[in-house]
């Protein structure tokens, strides 16, 4: 299921990997917060630099002092992956965007964190279930295979599904070929509180600037199957995208090895 190129770079990576990240199990972006764990630890005073949004007010207001509560430290790190499964993701930009889903699932799980897979297209698709092992992967994989595209790319259903799933610190992975991207932005306010990354599968058709007759006989950036839009988003979406993701944005060539292109989200970075 997945290619031997990205097989071999996965074994790299998992070693390299395990060997720099061997005392905190975090996503490979740069991270700049711990997540917490979901256990409450106990309740104690307040000192300076402590996250002020876990005050107990309860104990603080009985006591005259402030106390802050304390939860026992996450081991793994949540991951959510966000797969763009519409029609303008069609023949090798959907196997690239498949490809590039399924070797980051199995990368997290590999060196011990869970990931939460949402396909997405006019409506989200997901079990809602964390991933935890190869096997849980693989089978979640095999259901995606046999899943239907969609006309449109929603992403504010699918962002809105997953934080009622998980509304704290996470690493998050957009692949998609991000069409209408800019008008997504310019009609929503995202609150970034996940570390956002976005993997650009891009067409050939969509980078060159046709004439509009052209248009009539190709599909460019089109959503749904049909004569497409004489206005090619093309640029203003990736600049939306550069704009949102920063420096965790990579652009995806179907047509190269993908092992090469995604070693930029690969950061040796760590907190503090």
């Amino acid at each position: 299921m997945l290619s031997p190129e990205l097989k071999r770079l996965l074994q790299v990576l998992q070693w390299e990997t395990k060997k720099r990240f061997s005392s905190t199990r975090q996503g490979i972006i740069t991270m700049s917060e711990k997540g917490r764990g979901l256990d409450f630890k106990e309740v104690r005073n307040y000192h300076l630099g402590d996250d002020i949004r876990y005050i107990d007010w309860n104990v603080t207001s009985r006591t005259g002092e402030l106390y802050t509560k304390e939860f026992y430290e996450e081991r793994d790190a949540p991951i959510i992956i966000f797969l763009d499964l519409s029609n303008s993701l069609s023949g090798s930009k959907k196997e690239s965007a498949f490809q590039m889903a399924l070797f980051l699932s199995l990368f997290h799980v590999k060196i011990g964190n869970r990931v939460l897979l949402i396909s997405f297209s006019s409506n989200q698709k997901s079990s809602a279930n964390w991933l935890r092992t190869e096997s849980e992967v693989f089978l979640i994989f095999t259901k995606v295979t046999k899943q239907t595209g969609g006309d449109e790319t929603n992403y504010e259903e699918a962002y809105q599904y997953a934080f009622k799933l998980y509304p704290k610190f996470a690493v998050s992975y957009w692949i998609s070929d991000f069409n209408q991207f800019s008008a997504y932005l310019k009609n929503n306010k995202v609150p970034k509180i996940w570390e956002q990354a976005g993997i650009w599968i891009e067409d050939e058709l969509e980078i060159i600037q046709y004439p509009t007759w052209f248009k009539f006989f190709g599909k460019i950036s089109e959503e749904k199957i049909s004569f497409c839009s004489l206005e090619n988003t093309y640029e203003k979406d990736l600049k939306a995208a550069k704009t949102f993701f920063g420096q965790n944005l990579v652009r995806i060539n179907p047509k190269a090895k993908l092992s090469n292109q995604i070693l930029p989200l690969f950061k040796a970075k760590r907190n503090g």
